[in-house]
């Protein structure tokens, strides 16, 4: 890729690939976030959308609300703890001072850049006297990423440091046609404040650039926006359920600041504070499922996703003074996941649940960054949920992700068609795994 002005916006663009409530590489495709609720992660990262009996459907499907027969508030939250392994594959920088040929950028090989991170989510459902309309709201975390790498390490030209915190506050609504069909939908209102920092290498450093001689580029930015969610919830027996839902592509315009220090000799001009505009395209995501209660106490359940990830196909950076666009390609293709489980109620007060989920990823070898070392995963879920007192209810879960190896090869361009133009390569291995622990209250009134 190329990258057209002398200050460099990291390489995942002006800001974006990075972390919610610092949401790291925790259990889907992309940057996107699965575990929505407690009850969710112990369903494999899924069953909301038709499983239905608590406030969170608010998120999944909001026409699940009308399984709900009382008045409900549910706050929860996962801890996520990843880890990633990398291992550099031959990472270079061509140079003027290394003559123009690949040099070894030299550098640690990371360690794992997650520390455990703690991602809330809280839902309030309330039935309107009448059996035909129910109102909710829910405020949830549903894209992110977030990591640390030592400065001197060998990708550091591609990310040192970058979060993405998002917030996404739902106001939901259903609406129950019949005993057999249900609605609802809800306005997303959500908030995307990113912050990323990177290398920048010294053209004319001699034999190629280094951590000392390295210069620093910081981008910061935020933007509200909204989209909408709609679903639909069918109950042609009443052992039976089958629930659609749609959730709305989100574009952010994050306004922010790109700050570059460091630059020496001739660049030195290039450093300094500057205004500047990204633009963040988040995918819209289709969900199909189905439930089946073979006795009073055993559910079964399937789910099928389709996230429209090749919506993110670039990032452009604009900048106020009108210097030239920074363009950070990133061509995601879209992706899909699917998800078996079941619930079984062992008694009045216990039930316990389980799912598998399979997810492809949206990334591209050439493309892929190191804030977003993704890959097809697989994860498996288990929880229960059991009742404390007659009007208060805990969730418990546990999700465990494991991704297939990764490989990255991505070369970026600084300095493009001027005498200091400069070219570097990571190359890298990257393993991948992760696992969630979720706890979470519900009331009911």
């Amino acid at each position: 890729m190329i990258i057209t002005s002398i200050p460099r916006v990291g390489a995942a663009g002006i800001v974006i690939l990075c972390a919610v409530v610092s949401a790291e590489h925790a259990a889907a495709g992309g940057f996107y976030l699965s575990q929505q609720s407690v009850s969710q992660v112990g369903r494999g990262g899924a069953g909301g959308a038709v499983i239905g009996g608590d406030a969170s459907v608010i998120y999944s499907n909001p026409a699940a609300l009308t399984t709900l027969a009382r008045p409900e508030i549910s706050l929860g939250g996962s801890v996520l703890m990843p880890r990633v392994d990398f291992e550099d594959s031959g990472s270079t920088a061509a140079t003027p001072g290394s003559g123009g040929a690949p040099a070894a950028v030299g550098g640690g090989d990371g360690g794992n850049p997650y520390d455990p991170t703690f991602v809330p989510n809280f839902y309030l459902a309330y039935p309107v006297p009448g059996d035909q309309l129910w109102l909710g709201v829910g405020v949830s975390a549903p894209f992110g990423i977030g990591v640390k790498f030592p400065k001197g390490w060998f990708g550091r030209y591609d990310a040192i440091r970058s979060e993405l915190t998002t917030v996404d506050i739902a106001p939901s609504l259903a609406v129950k046609i019949n005993k057999y069909v249900s609605v609802g939908g809800g306005v997303d209102i959500q908030y995307a404040e990113a912050y990323q920092t990177a290398a920048v290498p010294n053209p004319f450093a001699p034999g190629g650039p280094s951590v000392a001689s390295d210069g620093r580029s910081r981008l910061e930015g935020e933007d509200w926006s909204v989209g909408f969610n709609a679903g639909i919830l069918i109950t042609p027996v009443p052992s039976t359920r089958i629930g659609l839902h749609y959730r709305s592509g989100i574009t952010q315009d994050l306004d922010g600041e790109n700050t570059i220090s460091g630059l020496t000799g001739p660049l030195a001009g290039g450093n300094g504070r500057f205004s500047a505009q990204a633009a963040l395209d988040l995918p819209d995501i289709a969900t199909v499922a189905a439930s089946h209660a073979f006795t009073p106490e055993l559910t079964l359940f399937s789910e099928f996703q389709w996230f429209n990830w090749s919506r993110y196909k670039e990032i452009r950076g604009e900048f106020a003074d009108g210097r030239a666009d920074v363009v950070l390609p990133q061509n995601y293709r879209d992706s899909i996941a699917a998800v078996l489980g079941a619930e079984y109620a062992v008694s009045n007060d216990l039930t316990v649940r389980c799912g598998f989920r399979y997810e492809t990823t949206p990334t591209r070898d050439n493309y892929r960054t190191t804030t977003v070392p993704d890959a097809d995963n697989y994860s498996l879920g288990a929880g229960l949920t059991y009742t404390l007192f007659e009007n208060l209810k805990l969730d418990v879960a546990v999700f465990g992700t494991l991704w297939e190896d990764t490989e990255i090869d991505r070369t970026d361009t600084f300095f493009a068609g001027t005498p200091a133009e400069t070219s570097t390569t990571v190359k890298a291995r990257a393993e991948s795994r992760s696992i969630t622990a979720a706890l979470g209250l519900r009331y009911l009134f």
